[in-house]
């Protein structure tokens, strides 16, 4: 990616159990992540989308929506 502008990412909660939040992503169908709170939805995704698109943690800005 590089450029500076970080990506913006709307991970969803598919579900919740377990203790665990499944999540998915809209602009990365394929991104697998999960997280065992809420405030760490953030870098489970920033972290997946790194391991899935080789880009730098830090290029990804994550929104979460309900």
């Amino acid at each position: 990616m590089g450029g500076g502008t970080a990506l913006k990412l709307t991970a969803h909660i598919r579900s919740a159990a377990d203790g665990w939040l499944d999540l998915s992503v809209e602009e990365l169908p394929d991104l697998v992540a999960r997280a065992r709170n809420f405030e760490g939805i953030p870098d489970s995704v920033r972290e997946a989308a790194a391991r899935l698109t080789g880009d730098p943690s830090e290029e990804f800005d994550v929104e979460v929506r309900f």
